[in-house]
């Protein structure tokens, strides 16, 4: 008579302990090798003669012999467990260079302007088939994550919705940058003359006020903005052109100012550094080309951190006159 089985009323370790015991016939060896107590195994073999409705194996002396039931089982049970044992493989491993897939970004300008050229080389070395589509970066970059119109966004403020993750990947310092030959920076900069210059305010989220204006105000400090606006680049070009002072990422001046000749120097008080991540949805935290691409950008970001030269520079950081 033939019997339905369920399989969700089936406890697939069964599998797996009965492909043991058909390749060793002995409960003893089985249960070494699956790192089990021979109970246990004895315990799964009677669970699974009732799955089967069939012996499975007879004890014919000191061994056990499988049925003829059971020798049929051997290699379509075989195949099944290599079958699954692939399609777990797909949920954790990657071949880069078989990849063909189109990754949507988002980032403020100075954090493009870093990762993006060491990302681009990476992928057009080990992963040619996937391409990148930046997006420009807004305040909702968040809601652009959640919704999936956006992969990864690299950011530092956020809201914490349902179903986005965050991964720290550095912490970044602040430093002062002017042009060369501003007076009040030559030999560095004291806090009056900080608090006295003219001064450009990147702010890419477009809020008002910022961690340094607070930091200045408890010292009984205003300083005068000059310029506002929402990108770091166009912030060095307006310093090299003026004798206003920005305070910006210290990994991206460090990496863009000896192009136009400013001068950098450490802020004349103390800034907390700015916690930086990369912001993915939680549908995709498993994606098995998501967790490579995240893992290179992790990589690269550290490697900024650690202030290892990037390709963008023309000339060592030490070359930096501070």
């Amino acid at each position: 008579m033939s019997r339905h089985v369920r399989l969700a009323s089936v406890d697939l370790n069964l599998l797996v302990v009965l492909d043991e015991l058909l390749r060793s016939q002995s409960t003893v060896v089985a249960a070494k090798r699956l790192g089990r107590a021979q109970s246990s195994v004895s315990h799964a073999l009677g669970r699974l003669r009732e799955v089967f409705g069939d012996p499975l194996f007879v004890r014919t002396g000191a061994a056990l012999r499988p049925t003829s039931f059971a020798e049929e089982l051997v290699a379509p049970l075989r195949a099944q467990l290599d079958s699954l044992e692939q399609l777990l493989g797909q949920a954790t491993d990657v071949e880069p260079s078989r990849l063909d897939r189109t990754f949507t970004l988002s980032a403020p300008d100075w954090a493009v302007i870093l990762v993006l050229p060491p990302l681009m080389a990476r992928l057009r070395r080990e992963a040619p088939g996937v391409d990148v589509v930046l997006r420009s970066f807004r305040m909702d970059v968040d809601r652009s994550v959640q919704s999936g119109e956006v992969d990864v966004a690299l950011c530092v403020r956020f809201q914490p919705l349902s179903g986005l993750v965050a991964q720290r990947l550095l912490e970044e310092p602040f430093v002062c940058v002017a042009h060369r030959d501003h007076p009040s920076v030559r030999e560095g900069v004291t806090l009056d003359a900080y608090a006295a210059a003219g001064h450009v305010l990147v702010a890419p989220y477009e809020l008002p006020g910022s961690p340094l204006d607070d930091a200045l105000a408890r010292l009984g400090h205003r300083r005068r903005i000059a310029l506002r606006l929402p990108h770091f680049s166009a912030a060095l070009f307006v310093v090299a052109h003026t004798d206003l002072i920005a305070t910006l990422p210290s990994s991206f001046v460090h990496a863009t100012a000896p192009l136009l000749g400013l001068r950098v120097v450490e802020p004349p008080l103390a800034i907390p550094p700015f916690p930086f991540s990369c912001l993915f949805s939680a549908t995709r935290q498993k994606d098995p080309a998501h967790v490579w691409l995240r893992r290179c950008i992790s990589e690269i970001c550290r490697e900024i951190h650690a202030g290892i030269p990037r390709p963008l520079l023309e000339q060592p950081i030490d070359a930096v006159d501070r």
